[in-house]
């Protein structure tokens, strides 16, 4: 009898709890990098740095492309012609290595813009979803989620309060 009873009750608290409200929420962490202050200011720095690493890189590929039409001269005496394929091959390399770093770098500095915004955000975003009684919140780009209704995206939310932060923190350090 007495362990009926508890099973009994133990069904009812199980119950309780599975009938419970579980709110789940969803962010789209690239449209907040593209849609905040801060994401659109991290997003230009590495732009401006891409940019000038393919003017660099153009610059090299111009210069292959000048000993190369050297090299084809019949003006070119052997020796000559040898001294400028040597240099061209020396530019090859040399192009394929600034390629290599460029993107080593340039992955490099993303990792490093990004991942400070996203530690900016998990505070937030773990606010904006206690503020809202979300038990969990999932992340769009990497949780596989296929469908989700729209009422639950707190994108926007993460959005507006992290740009007031962001605003805010200037005047504080004046």
């Amino acid at each position: 009898m007495k362990k009926q009873l508890l099973l009994i009750v133990a069904v009812l608290a199980l119950s309780a709890f599975a009938f419970a409200e579980f709110k789940v929420g969803i962010i789209n962490p690239q449209a907040v990098l593209q849609g905040s202050v801060k994401g659109k200011e991290a997003i230009g720095r590495l732009q401006a740095m891409q940019a000038a690493k393919q003017k660099k890189y153009e610059a090299l590929q111009a210069e292959i492309d000048a000993l190369e039409k050297e090299i084809g001269s019949p003006a070119l005496n052997a020796d000559a012609r040898e001294k400028k394929s040597q240099d061209l091959i020396a530019k090859r390399t040399e192009i394929k290595r600034f390629a290599e770093d460029a993107q080593k770098e340039s992955l490099a500095v993303q990792e490093k813009e990004f991942g400070k915004i996203q530690a900016d955000l998990m505070p937030l975003i773990e606010k904006i979803a206690k503020e809202n009684g979300y038990a969990m919140v999932f992340d769009l780009t990497t949780s596989g989620v296929t469908f989700f209704e729209p009422a639950i995206d707190i994108t926007d939310k993460v959005i507006k309060a992290y740009d007031a932060q962001s605003a805010a923190a200037p005047a504080a350090k004046k």
